[in-house]
């Protein structure tokens, strides 16, 4: 079965926060399996998760689950 990535790991629209250096996403959209899994992934993170996070988390966090090595589900 193939893995359908498009809607396990949607496009996020990139943001700016002031006095906050890197672009941000907000992940409250994600569907709930991939939010609990971004989540577990961002733990320790230093920006607050429920409201934003890093854009480049988010691209890292995406290409771990493209290549297996985070699961979702």
């Amino acid at each position: 079965m193939a893995t359908d990535f498009d809607a396990m790991l949607p496009e996020l629209a990139e943001f700016s926060i002031p006095d906050v250096p890197f672009k941000v996403i907000d992940p409250t959209g994600l569907p709930e399996d991939t939010r609990i899994a971004f989540s577990e992934f961002l733990t320790g993170s230093t920006l607050p998760q429920a409201f934003c996070v890093y854009s480049h988390d988010y691209s890292q966090f995406c290409k771990k689950v493209r290549s297996g090595e985070i699961k979702i589900g």
